[in-house]
């Protein structure tokens, strides 16, 4: 999956660098100074959150943004990663290398995104957008019965005018 993601982000341009070794993140960070650091969970020598620790600890590449990244979710990793001052965290389940690109664009500000709340009294058109969307008129988090925000991302690739909507829970991410 590494190389997957690595081709991706070369081909969007990137410059990226791969290694699956934590002490070798730590060097490339201060050798590199990267803008976002994708950051696995599961590396040799020293883990990924021994090596987001340490990259936090040091001046030279604190205020990298660091994005954790795990093939399978569990949710002490998430809360790990979010501790450490992490930005995101993402897993191979859930998100595919091109959303992975439009979060990271996100957090470099190159990419707008905007997180609405949604206001159960706000009409009849509303309502019908949400059914449109979702199949239903409620919007609820099918895990946890929290309500659902409206989350849009502009779309880059498909002109300035363009946006991808989904709708996410504020508690389970």
């Amino acid at each position: 999956m590494r190389k997957t993601y690595f081709e991706v982000f070369q081909a969007e341009g990137f410059q990226a660098f791969k290694t699956n070794n934590g002490k070798e993140v730590l060097d490339l960070a201060k050798k590199e100074t990267p803008n976002i650091i994708l950051l696995d969970v599961a590396l040799s020598e020293m883990d990924g959150f021994r090596a987001l620790e340490a990259l936090k600890k040091d001046t030279s590449t604190q205020k990298i943004p660091v994005i954790m990244y795990a093939q399978l979710e569990k949710k002490e990793d998430r809360a790990k990663a979010i501790e450490l001052e992490a930005r995101d965290f993402i897993t191979a389940a859930e998100v595919t290398p091109l959303e992975a690109i439009n979060r990271i664009k996100i957090i470099l500000g190159e990419q707008r995104s905007y997180r609405v709340a949604i206001n159960k009294n706000d009409g009849y058109d509303i309502k019908e957008f949400i059914e449109d969307l979702i199949g239903n008129k409620v919007a609820k988090c099918p895990k946890c019965g929290s309500d659902l925000i409206l989350h849009l991302i502009k779309d880059l690739s498909k002109g300035p005018d363009y946006f991808k909507v989904s709708f996410i829970c504020p508690k389970c991410a």
